[in-house]
């Protein structure tokens, strides 16, 4: 994948998790403020039945399990609210003094995605300090009509962010923002 689209892919879901939520139900813009839907308690295996639809529920079920099984620092609470009533589902989780975020943990994170049936699509080359170490790194997923965009910040204490939004609901915010389809610099 082109640095540029990758770049686009990352404009295109923060507006998404920015917006207003698409759909209801199923942990859409109308279920109460849940986090994506039913609680979903983080397990050290897979979903033990990954078919049908992928639902905001289940996205959101892959990303703290992913994210609690690479042990990876919990989801930023004020992250998860701004979140919980959008079409997306995602996780923000931030290195400390004491445990900092490598690049390995997150790795791990993109690992235990993996093993959840997300798929690579792309991803932007890893941007390295001036003694190797990266810095920043970003990789795409799909799954059954959702993207997933997972990045890693090492920069301070470490971050680990996951956004996964449908593509049909990134599609129709697309149009009531007018982002044309190639992205925002229309190429």
């Amino acid at each position: 994948m082109r640095k540029g689209t990758a770049v686009r892919a990352a404009v295109v879901m923060a507006v998404v998790l920015g917006a207003a939520g698409c759909g209801t139900g199923d942990g859409g813009a109308d279920d109460g403020g849940k986090r994506g839907g039913a609680s979903a308690a983080p397990s050290a295996t897979p979903r033990a039945e990954d078919t049908g639809p992928v639902t905001k529920a289940s996205a959101q079920a892959d990303i703290e399990a992913a994210a609690a099984d690479a042990g990876a620092p919990a989801d930023d609470p004020d992250w998860a609210k701004m979140t919980a009533a959008r079409c997306g589902a995602g996780y923000h989780g931030y290195g400390t003094e004491d445990e900092k975020v490598d690049f390995g943990r997150y790795e791990a994170v993109v690992g235990e995605l993996r093993e959840r049936g997300w798929q690579p699509s792309g991803e932007a080359p890893e941007r390295k300090d001036e003694n190797g170490t990266v810095q920043i790194a970003q990789k795409i997923f799909t799954k059954r009509g959702w993207t997933l965009t997972a990045e890693f910040r090492g920069l301070d204490t470490g971050q680990i962010s996951v956004s996964a939004a449908d593509k049909a609901c990134v599609d129709e915010i697309r149009s009531r923002v007018q982002i044309p389809e190639g992205g925002t610099d229309g190429q």
